[in-house]
């Protein structure tokens, strides 16, 4: 005998789930849509006017005012949505506070690059950036009751309200590429290809994808100008779930509901999960059937401890790593707790009852997991084909108690 318990995490569109338990609501996410808009429309009107901002002599670079001598340059700044929001993989919080949701926007500003000694990087100073869009969106923030966080290094942050927050990455990257890459699909527009391809912000998600990796610059308060290109992430991702299907962006979405119920913060970033359930996914023989949730999650679970005992990179990065900063003490939290969610999954789905299941599942993974035994149902564990053909037959007829046996369903390749 055993548990499936599949539709208790993931199960019939309708039907209350732990999967939908962790969903934010749709009000909320409207809520931090608008505020996105506000803040892009505050800073396309800024930088319009950005000398009313920031003096020309603070923004640029020495070598790059004599570009500028008799008027000052338009900036006019792009935005494309990044992190989990275009993974889909935002989960409601655990604890609030002091969890938080949060919505992460890219800045683009397309601005002249100078080369330096061999290296390309942003006629604008990079702390300058941040002080320009500080001193535009400070104005809307107190109007509307948000709070500007100046302490991100990589980010402005707009503290919406307790519990939601919006974090504004700045980047940079050449206007020459931008223009002639706007004037391209431009050139298709009229054409016939797409005439909506005109409006400038489609015509940025037309070029996008094309802008040379080592053209994209994003702005570090601490360490100036650091190459850094937000679409490697988001195509590696996509890629796994070419790969594998929706049940392995499931899983990361399961993972982190463990993590903010296990922990009210820590430092086990939501890109280590993603990577630890892509690598788990990819090194599997045969991933579980589709409507099997519980044995994929089981699968990652099995593996997890192991993965976070040692050095995590960064999948898209050459020489980062996603466990900076994790001390002795940190990381043996991490892996045994981990070890316990492998531990407890696998008596849950081994339990000889519905309800013992269901008390293992929500003390693993908290009360989003619905207290509903109906959701869990009772199946039948496959015999070892080797013990039946009997070449085990005595030895197995002398054990008094043999270990249970798990099966994943129908396998699913790729």
């Amino acid at each position: 005998m055993g548990i499936n318990a599949h539709r208790a995490l993931h199960g019939a569109s309708g039907a209350e789930n732990y999967l939908g338990n962790l969903t934010v609501a749709d009000a909320e996410k409207e809520e931090l849509r608008q505020v996105r808009d506000e803040i892009r429309a505050a800073l396309k009107e800024g930088f319009a006017n950005w000398p009313s901002f920031i003096g020309k002599q603070r923004l640029f670079e020495s070598a790059a005012l004599r570009l500028y001598d008799a008027a000052d340059p338009v900036l006019r700044p792009k935005f494309r949505m990044q992190g989990s929001w275009s993974y889909d993989t935002l989960n409601q919080v655990t604890y609030d506070p002091p969890q938080e949701i949060d919505l992460d926007d890219g800045l683009f500003l397309p601005t002249s690059f100078l080369t330096q000694e061999g290296q390309a990087h942003p006629a604008i100073v990079s702390d300058a950036y941040f002080a320009a869009v500080e001193a535009i969106l400070s104005p809307v923030c107190d109007e509307n009751g948000w709070t500007l966080n100046t302490e991100k290094t990589s980010c402005v942050r707009v503290q919406v309200r307790q519990g939601a927050h919006v974090d504004l990455a700045l980047y940079a990257i050449p206007d020459e590429d931008f223009r002639q890459l706007v004037e391209k699909a431009a050139v298709r527009a009229n054409a016939g290809f797409n005439r909506l391809l005109l409006d400038e912000a489609l015509a940025f998600d037309e070029v996008y994808p094309t802008l040379p990796e080592d053209h994209i610059m994003l702005a570090h308060r601490t360490e100036g100008w650091k190459p850094s290109d937000p679409r490697k992430l988001e195509t590696w991702f996509r890629q796994a779930i070419d790969r594998h299907g929706y049940q392995l962006r499931r899983v990361c979405r399961y993972l982190k509901g463990w993590r903010d119920y296990t922990w009210q913060g820590c430092r086990l970033s939501s890109i280590a999960l993603m990577a630890a359930v892509v690598a788990a996914f990819d090194s599997a023989a045969n991933a579980p059937a589709e409507n099997r949730d519980d044995l994929a999650l089981q699968m990652v679970a099995d593996g997890l401890g192991d993965t976070l005992s040692a050095t995590i990179n960064n999948p898209v990065v050459d020489g980062q790593i996603l466990d900076e900063g994790w001390d002795g003490e940190c990381r043996n939290d991490f892996v045994a707790r981990a070890r316990e969610l492998a531990t407890s999954l696998k008596l849950a789905l081994t339990a000889d009852t519905r309800a013992s299941a269901l008390t293992v599942l929500r003390r693993a993974l908290g009360e989003n997991v619905p207290n509903d035994i109906n959701l869990l149902d009772v199946v039948m564990v496959a015999t070892p084909a080797i013990l039946n053909k009997g070449l085990l037959g005595e030895a197995g007829a002398r054990q008094e108690r043999r270990e249970p046996v798990k099966i994943g369903g129908e396998p699913r390749y790729g």
